[in-house]
């Protein structure tokens, strides 16, 4: 078992880290501070204005008692059991240094499923030798494009094709303008956005493949081969958004496609389709707040989607995600130490957070 093993068995709270206070990190504080079985132990931040603030400040709640650092090393000798790893883009040497501390890592940032040979096997020497576990969770990945097409594939005795689309308006959530406007490339040129793909393409390939091979392997098949496909849609007049401005004939709208194959069979899509108005010079058929639709093709085919209720924004998904890995911690740290997938862990489940049926 972890090191944490045997703290799961006891009465006293897990011991959380909160790597990094950005839109997820806030919500991941917020939860852990309202679960009795769950204790902040420390919070690692980039930026050094935030450095020495209480937790709490920085997640818009009351004051915790738990100051954020900038010290690596702080964080790595503290007594926790697990690290909620939520900055904007991952560091493998970071985590594995985590992990070899004797920490468990949950993290949003990908890593569902770990096929490359040479990253698995740095991930799990690092886990081997702090005898710790690692689990990448999240919203897409990490449940609506790998975890909830699984649970569906259950009603079916034939499958052809399973397709995830993703439509999704960015327009009013609390992501950074660095997310969107830098990493996302929204505001970009037509020009620049014909040159060059957004900076997060690249990382996004590697994650949404991570997330069909995890598919793959559930319904006991290898994906061959892989293909991405990436438009994007310019504003018809200038566009506010919380992040800034998007000024007119830029980019406003993008969609993503990711396919795996077997030979020259489709058999995993997902589409990603994002916008930031209405108002695109493209005719995209799709248009939500915030919508997972999950679609099994074969005999019977079905169809699942997933939305939240009462919000016209895509906040929400920021909150699942956030949750997926708050309501990941407990397993996580009873897992035996290695990288441990959705097809490892037992179900994450939203347990203890029932108040109505408490006792």
């Amino acid at each position: 078992m972890t090191s944490s093993a045997n703290a799961t068995g006891s009465s006293r709270p897990l011991r959380i880290v909160q790597w990094a206070t950005g839109s997820i990190g806030r919500y991941a504080i917020g939860a852990i501070a309202e679960d009795p079985a769950l204790e902040l132990a420390g919070v690692w931040v980039h930026s050094a204005t935030k450095h020495g603030i209480d937790a709490g400040t920085l997640a818009g709640i009351e004051k915790l008692g738990v100051a954020a650092t900038t010290d690596v090393n702080e964080i790595l000798e503290c007594d926790a059991d697990c690290v909620l790893y939520a900055p904007l883009l991952s560091d493998v040497d970071e985590m594995c240094r985590i992990l070899e501390s004797g920490k468990n890592v949950v993290t949003p940032t990908g890593f569902s499923f770990v096929k490359d040979p040479s990253l698995a096997a740095r991930i799990d020497a690092a886990c081997k030798k702090g005898g710790s576990s690692f689990h990448g969770s999240g919203i897409h990945p990490g449940f609506a494009g790998d975890r909830l097409p699984l649970v569906v594939s259950a009603l079916c005795r034939r499958i052809d094709k399973v397709t995830v689309t993703e439509v999704c308006d960015l327009s009013q959530g609390s992501e950074s303008p660095e997310m969107v406007m830098d990493q996302l490339g929204f505001g970009m040129s037509a020009e620049d956005a014909s040159a060059s793909p957004p900076a997060l393409m690249e990382v996004m390939s590697t994650i949404f493949n991570e997330s069909m091979d995890m598919i793959a392997a559930g319904l006991g098949f290898e994906l061959d081969g892989y293909e991405h496909h990436h438009e994007f849609a310019l504003a018809t007049r200038d566009v506010e958004i919380h992040a800034g401005t998007i000024k007119k004939d830029h980019v406003a709208g993008q969609h993503f496609e990711y396919i795996g194959k077997v030979g020259d069979h489709r058999v995993i899509e997902f589409q990603t389709y994002w916008k930031m108005t209405r108002d695109i010079d493209q005719d995209w058929p799709y248009d939500a707040p915030l919508e997972y639709t999950v679609e099994v093709e074969g005999d019977p085919s079905v169809r699942c989607t997933l939305s939240p209720i009462g919000s016209d924004t895509s906040e929400p998904g920021l909150v699942w995600t956030a949750m997926n890995c708050i309501n990941a911690l407990r397993p996580v740290c009873m897992a035996e130490p290695g990288i441990r997938t959705s097809l490892d862990l037992p179900i994450v489940r939203a347990e203890g957070r029932f108040p109505t049926a408490s006792h």
